[in-house]
């Protein structure tokens, strides 16, 4: 068994012999007896023939006044004591955890100066427990409730019903790559702003029930809280019994209130929201509803983000893979897996090969060929994408000088990551690499996705610049898929506009799409652009893009992209 020695020492101290009290006593006794027989001594040494023996009514009133003498001392001590053992009581208490106690002593004396003291020691001890509190359970940031709060609303015992909502910013990564991490907090700031206003319809006084654990109302049906989990990360959980339509209500709210773009200095930065959803329930532990909820999210963002996913028996499927892929991900660049495979641009005039375009596939071990939208996600958990794309850019420096010695034109158009574009000298780094590897800047056209530029559209037109400055092409991919802003994109120096497949894919029987792939070309010719069309599948369509006046075209049409051995040493021609 342990001893607690403290707390036995702690009761020990100030009782029996260690009372003040007690000594106090003790020493008038003794001192009182010690006075009694000097004078007995004195009164014989002054004296000898007198006898002055005491009777025992003597001894007894000598007892007796010794008795009154160290009785009076112990009343009297016991009252000079009792303030010290009340403040000795308080600290007890306070040293026990319990920092509300109140130090009552009060007295023009040294113990009143002393408890005095203790009462501001706890006044700056309870302002010091409140700072740690709010630290731990606050979100320095966005002011939300933490992990941890949410870490202890999931453990507790008592049982929870409702749904879980996970929350994770579309883009979030480019804006603190581009603008750093002050914008990045900023931007945080704004969003859990609009989170709780427009999307919860949570008001101030709901807001500050959610500052500490203990002051959560879980119970009350319909409640609303929001919390930041991590990062760009944020979890709404929605008490009581509601309807899944209810719920999804609640999802597409909160994507809704972050669809507008902020409004940051000078800056206008679009963002987007995926929600997974999942449903608290009998035999599922609430950690686990958690990472269903987590999985959910991912199936949103792989839909297109901007959207929402509820929880199911396919996702945990999917959820497993994803684990798998990234698991094999971190040794899949160093072991050379990734290959470049080339798909040929056509120039619709001539029916001539015009360039190429560099797609990255992941030759993986036990899976055989992967394309991009089976890993490109789990890339972009970390610096995979950067790692890519070094990787990539190193395959087509090598190949463009097999291109070029076969006769083939030898411009090859490749993907550039944002991390890559954030990097403020990105044009004298490439244009140092290119040369260092013996080709010319001209040899590459840079695919720069709309809504990267769209993010910051003062610095891309700086950076834009300063790559064509260098001799680089540049393309802005994907146009249609993102925020298209077509009087935004006039303010861009480009030489290409890729129109993304999706506005092509019903191009030969949807007169909607013909009048704006048609509107499209029209601007782009308009500022001096060529426009390329991209996933041309089939005759019909390759005949409404070369009636609407597209320069250039790229799809399965043609033929499957393939690696530079699989070239032919003469150029392919599109027959008339």
């Amino acid at each position: 068994m342990e001893v607690d020695t403290e707390l036995i020492t702690g009761r020990i101290l100030g009782r029996g012999l260690n009372s003040l009290r007690v000594r106090f006593t003790i020493m008038i006794g003794v001192f009182s007896s010690l006075i009694a027989a000097l004078v007995f001594y004195l009164l014989e040494y002054q004296d000898a023939g007198a006898s002055h023996s005491l009777t025992a009514v003597g001894y007894a009133k000598l007892v007796a006044s010794i008795a009154v003498a160290s009785g009076f001392t112990y009343y009297m001590t016991g009252r000079l004591t009792r303030p010290i053992q009340n403040l000795k009581a308080s600290t007890e208490a306070i040293a026990s955890g319990n920092y509300e106690t109140v130090v009552t002593v009060d007295c023009r004396c040294e113990v009143g100066g002393l408890a005095e003291s203790f009462r501001k020691m706890v006044a700056r001890l309870n302002d010091n427990v409140s700072k740690i509190n709010t630290l731990a359970y606050e979100d320095g940031i966005t002011g939300l409730p933490n992990r941890a709060v949410l870490n202890e609303l999931l453990e507790r015992p008592e049982k929870l019903s409702g749904h879980i909502l996970f929350i994770d910013l579309d883009r979030f990564k480019q804006v603190n790559d581009l603008y750093g991490h002050q914008i990045g907090d900023k931007l945080l700031q704004m969003a859990s702003s609009r989170m709780l206003v427009d999307g919860l319809q949570i008001t101030t006084e709901n807001i500050n029930l959610c500052l500490t654990p203990d002051t959560l109302d879980v119970a009350s049906p319909g409640c609303r809280l929001l919390f930041r989990f991590a990062g760009d990360e944020f979890v709404v959980l929605v008490t009581g019994e509601n309807s899944q339509q209810k719920i999804n209500q609640i999802a597409q709210q909160l994507i809704d209130a972050l669809a507008d773009p902020f409004l940051i200095g000078q800056r206008r930065i679009q963002i987007g929201a995926s929600v997974g959803i999942a449903a608290l329930g009998e035999g599922i532990s609430c950690a686990d509803t958690l990472k269903h909820a987590d999985m959910a999210m991912y199936e949103a963002k792989s839909r297109g983000r901007g959207t929402y996913a509820v929880f199911d028996d396919l996702m945990r499927e999917k959820a497993v893979d994803r684990a798998e892929l990234e698991r094999d991900f971190v040794h899949a660049i160093d072991n050379d897996e990734m290959v470049v495979h080339y798909q040929s641009k056509i120039d619709l005039k001539s029916g001539e090969v015009e360039s190429y375009e560099a797609l990255v596939r992941w030759a993986h071990p036990t899976r055989g060929l992967l394309y991009p939208g089976s890993f490109l996600d789990v890339a972009a958990a970390g610096d995979g994408l950067e790692r890519i794309g070094r990787k990539v850019m190193s395959i087509v420096a090598q190949d463009v000088g097999e291109l070029s010695n076969s006769g083939l034109p030898a411009r090859v158009a490749v993907n550039v990551c944002p991390t890559q574009f954030a990097d403020e000298n990105f044009a004298e780094k490439l244009s140092s690499y290119v040369v260092s590897r013996g080709i010319r800047p001209s040899d590459l056209e840079l695919e720069v996705t709309e809504s990267v530029a769209m993010l910051d559209l003062d610095k891309a037109r700086q950076h834009l610049e300063a790559l064509r400055a260098a001799g680089f092409k540049v393309a802005i991919d994907d146009f249609g898929t993102g925020f298209s802003n077509l009087a935004q994109l006039c303010k861009l120096p480009y030489d290409f506009l890729k129109i993304d497949r999706s506005l092509v894919q019903d191009i030969a029987t949807s007169r909607d799409s013909q009048i704006i792939v048609s509107s499209v070309i029209a601007m782009a010719h308009g500022l001096g652009h060529k426009v390329v069309a991209e996933g041309v599948e089939n005759a019909d369509q390759l005949e409404v893009l070369r009636t609407l006046g597209c320069d250039i075209a790229q799809g399965y049409f043609f033929g499957i992209p393939s690696p530079i051995v699989g070239f032919h040493a003469k150029q392919s021609r599109l027959g008339a």
